[in-house]
């Protein structure tokens, strides 16, 4: 993201400082609620809940700035690390190799394709790059991970509040009429868990869309999401490959590949999977820190939201839009073609 955190004993212990993790906590406690009696999708309040703060009262938001920017910096980062507790291995393996390989295929054909979607669009590459993992993967969250692993930019976190918004509403739209198209095609049980788990963006919206069918098909749907999830380590890794500095990419192949160096965040993504599937942890344990992930990512698009606003989203350029509704639908005629291709 454009900011980095506050040095340590440069406020860390300030007013301002606190007040800002405090009005983001604040504002991911009001999305959860609103998730929780309404069922709206909580990245998506929350991340209006802090632009409409910006816009009301900007004299907070601007004293507040230095936890706003840790929040949406250091918080960010934790939570996506966090994330690694929802990867199980034998979750993942149990629904046996075909559909692991169809969701694989899925995933690095949506990434492509949504790419090269995205620069037809006139994106930027490293916006592309961004829109095409937010639907690939996981939505929101890995929107935030591809940022935070691009080279800074002018804009680019402006942008991903967009791409965040727009993905939440398709992917809200995906959850309700995904469940029809499955049964308009005739799919059975397995067919619909691997359609919502693999073409849905976001992990509530699957299991949304999967228990409405039934349970059975919501716990296949959410497994089936998890296995995306997964792939967030390397498709964030290749992507900070992709995207070196010119000056690094220039370099001789050897120094090139020593220039690499894994985002930290990404690391630990792997190693909590690692820890995780070893079933060296209670399972309430890691129950507790995907719970924590949860909040994190919530608090930080809050911290995005306040340090974006209403106007500001004016100048993002409007083609987004439409190419995040073009990968969508890609994504959605991969998945069913590779159901029909694999006879499921």
């Amino acid at each position: 993201m454009a900011e980095a955190p506050p040095r340590p004993g440069a406020g860390w212990k300030s007013p301002a400082f606190l007040g800002g993790l405090a009005l983001c906590a604040l504002l991911a406690k009001l999305a959860v609620l609103a998730n929780a009696a309404a069922g709206l999708p909580t990245m998506l309040v929350v991340l209006a809940l802090g632009m409409g703060v910006k816009l009301a009262a900007p004299r907070l938001t601007a004293w507040a700035a230095p936890g706003i920017a840790f929040a949406s910096t250091a918080v960010l980062r934790g939570g996506v690390a966090l994330l690694g507790f929802r990867v199980v291995a034998d979750d993942l393996l149990a629904l046996g190799w075909p559909a692991l390989a169809l969701v694989l295929a899925s995933v690095s054909l949506t990434v492509g394709g949504g790419f090269a979607i995205a620069r037809l669009f006139r994106q930027p590459a490293d916006l592309a790059a961004v829109s095409a993992t937010s639907v690939a993967i996981c939505g929101a969250s890995a929107a935030l991970a591809a940022s935070a692993a691009m080279p800074r930019r002018a804009g680019l976190e402006r942008e991903t509040v967009l791409v965040i918004l727009i993905v939440s509403l398709l992917s809200t739209a995906a959850m309700l009429g995904y469940p029809l198209l499955a049964r308009w095609a005739g799919f059975d049980a397995d067919a619909t868990a691997l359609l919502l788990g693999a073409a849905i963006h976001d992990v509530a919206q699957v299991a949304g869309a999967g228990f409405a069918v039934s349970e059975d098909v919501g716990v296949r749907a959410v497994t089936v999401k998890m296995i995306r999830v997964a792939c967030l380590l390397p498709v964030i890794l290749a992507l900070a490959i992709l995207f070196l500095p010119r000056d690094q990419a220039g370099e001789g192949r050897a120094r090139r590949w020593r220039a690499i160096r894994p985002p930290t965040f990404l690391v630990l993504f792997f190693l909590f999977a690692v820890i995780t599937s070893t079933a060296l942890l209670p399972p309430q344990v890691s129950a507790l820190a995907g719970t924590i992930a949860s909040w994190l990512l919530a608090a930080a698009v809050g911290a995005i939201g306040l340090k974006t606003g209403f106007g500001e989203l004016r100048a993002a350029r409007p083609a987004l839009a439409g190419a995040l509704a073009a990968q969508t639908l890609w994504q959605l005629a991969v998945v069913a073609g590779l159901i029909a291709a694999f006879g499921f």
